[in-house]
């Protein structure tokens, strides 16, 4: 794997902005930096500039990347508030750093590397696997670069990839390392044990007395959390459009205006790949036939990825109209062609086909109005919430508010913990505010806005027994179950010791003997906690344990040891992966540190206004 990695050096790269973006913008020292620069650079790190392009091109990729990662929306504003602008900057400052350490080593990578890389360079080969000038041309309208920009940061890139490897050459920790880590881990454990069970309704009920001294003695269980009795005006869009209703005109304009929503044609995903010629598409449609290969191993020959020759889930209309008969006409999947298109003879596989389908005006009547309704109930929230803002500027409070806007009054009382009814986000200005504070209106959830007062902190209290008698009583049968199971098994420990095995133990009180083998350091050994699991580990064979259960008291004994056999097949698997691992964890940390001291011996120059200018204007 990492052999593969340190091949490419445009791989090493994007391997170190990895690990320096999982480092932070703190661990290297570059949270106190200066401000500054000129307006055509973002930032400076001794001579070498980090432009408004680079950083506007990192940044929407890192957005892009997160987006694809997680399945979600992210706009630049949340970016901003999340810290990704400033860990992109770190990336690209420590990458600044060891490229003007390259410029001062007089370090440059020559052109036959550029174009190497170039040609690697996802997205730039056309559906046959060929470097396509006008999807160039494309890649770099759509940056705003041209070419002679683009093709320095590649060598600005490698350039700086050379250097990282030289850094982090020779990074690895010596194969004891590796011996003693899987020794330490892969040593196995092997118990014989019985649960004593906690029985605590077979105990009386202790006395008042008693319950009273338990609930003193453990004051903080009880004890209720702060609350806050608040005041909220709050106005929703649903809360407007559920008395919302349209007549039927409005909503067959609406089911019209959206018809193809509810009139879907039939689709079909489909993959694509061009030849040459007629008859090295023949070719490879007998090869594909007879099994011995597939359109995607095809593509990967080429050296695209399977991804790169999908058309993905698509109707006929978007298909080119030579193969759309050849594609739409077959009632199965299955490969079809050669079709002759413009990109040549082509073969196309018809991976799944998904029905047409149709949603008449009746069956969408309901969703309709709810579209409509939500979509006029949003207008109205905007205007309104503006409308109250001013109302609170000018000293309106929350009764005066729900009189004269839209606007609906509510009371509560909430804890910090509470989930329920309010959202979070009104939790948290509750617990934010200041008894009577006057406070801006939030907005918590899509267009739902609330504007909150507190009109008492109640302190956290302790109740008095008769108010919680049964939860003391509970918890107090609970404790004095455990007690007793954990004396029995100490007394069961003590048999142990004077020569009964746990087998008879066993048989004897009725418990059940349980076997575990295989036991690890680092595995969830099921009926063990953490703290057990170490515990066990520092005793030797033969000892007998007991350790505390919810369900009463567990008492074992530690019958085998078992070393990990370093001569294993699986031992070398694994020692190659640590080593693998620890050199590439080795590696990022010299190059961070390197990166970090050339920062230290240069200046650094932020300039926060442009960045924050570029932020704003991809929202």
């Amino acid at each position: 794997m990492l052999s593969t990695m340190r091949s490419k050096k445009s791989g090493i790269f994007g391997w170190i902005i990895i690990a320096l973006l999982i480092l932070g913008l703190g661990a290297f020292g570059f949270t106190d930096i200066l401000t500054g620069g000129s307006a055509s650079s973002v930032a400076r790190v001794g001579k070498t500039d980090i432009t408004v392009t680079e950083y506007r091109l990192a940044f929407e990729n890192r957005v892009n990347a997160i987006q694809q990662q997680y399945g979600l929306r992210l706009d630049a504003q949340t970016a901003q508030a999340q810290g990704v602008d400033q860990q992109v900057l770190g990336e690209l400052l420590r990458a600044a750093a060891l490229k003007d350490e390259a410029t001062r080593l007089g370090l440059s990578m020559p052109d036959q590397v550029v174009q190497r890389a170039l040609l690697e360079t996802p997205g730039l080969g056309g559906t046959s696997g060929e470097f396509d000038a006008a999807n160039y041309q494309f890649f770099l309208n759509q940056r705003g670069l041209n070419a002679q920009r683009f093709e320095q940061i590649i060598r600005d890139s490698e350039t700086v990839a050379l250097l990282g490897e030289v850094i982090a050459d020779g990074a690895v920790l010596p194969p004891v390392a590796a011996d003693a880590l899987l020794s330490y881990l892969g040593e196995e454990r092997r118990v014989n044990w019985v649960l004593v069970p906690a029985q605590p309704m077979t105990l009386d009920l202790a006395g008042d007395d008693a319950l009273q001294a338990y609930l003193d003695e453990n004051a903080d269980r009880f004890r209720t959390p702060e609350q806050r009795a608040i005041t909220y005006a709050y106005l929703t869009p649903q809360m407007l459009a559920a008395d919302m209703d349209f007549d039927e005109e409005t909503l067959r304009a609406e089911y019209e205006r959206d018809i193809q929503e509810f009139q879907v044609p039939q689709r079909r995903i489909v993959d694509r790949l061009a030849f040459s010629d007629e008859a090295a598409a023949q070719t490879a449609l007998e090869a594909i036939e007879s099994g011995q290969t597939t359109l995607g191993d095809l593509a990967v020959e080429r050296g695209l990825q399977r991804g790169d020759i999908s058309l993905g889930l698509i109707s006929e209309t978007q298909l080119a109209r030579s193969a759309r008969a050849a594609v739409f006409g077959p009632d199965a999947t299955g490969i079809v062609g050669p079709v002759t298109t413009d990109l040549g003879p082509t073969l196309f596989s018809i991976n799944a086909i998904i029905p047409a389908s149709e949603t008449a005006f009746e069956d969408a009547r309901d969703d309709l109005r709810q579209r409509l309704a939500l979509a006029e109930a949003e207008e109205i929230v905007i205007s309104e919430s503006l409308r109250v803002e001013e109302l609170i500027a000018g000293g309106a409070t929350l009764e005066q508010i729900a009189e004269e806007s839209a606007y609906a009054l509510g009371t509560a009382t909430v804890t910090q913990d509470q989930s329920g009814e309010l959202p979070s986000e009104v939790i948290e200005e509750a617990f934010a505010s200041d008894i009577g504070a006057d406070r801006d209106q939030i907005e918590a959830g899509d267009l739902s806005f609330y504007a909150v007062r507190v009109d008492e902190v109640i302190a956290p209290a302790l109740p008095s027994l008769a108010d919680i008698r049964t939860d003391v009583a509970d918890a107090w049968r609970a404790d004095a179950a455990r007690d007793a199971a954990m004396e029995r098994a100490q007394g069961l420990q003590t048999a142990l010791s004077d020569g009964l095995t746990l087998s008879t133990l066993a048989q004897r009180e009725e418990l059940e003997l349980q076997t575990d083998e295989g036991l690890t350091r680092d595995a969830e050994n099921g009926f063990l906690s953490p703290e057990a699991t170490a515990a066990l580990f520092e005793a030797e064979q033969g000892t007998s344990m007991i350790f505390e259960d919810e369900a009463g008291a567990i008492l074992l004994t530690l019958t085998d040891v078992t070393p990990y056999e370093l001569e294993d097949e699986n031992a070398q698997t694994l020692r190659d992966l640590f080593t693998d691992q620890t050199r590439v964890d080795v590696e990022r940390d010299m190059i961070g540190y390197f990166a970090n001291a050339i920062a230290d011996e240069r200046d650094i120059v932020v300039n926060q206004a442009v960045l924050d200018q570029i932020v704003q204007s991809l929202r």
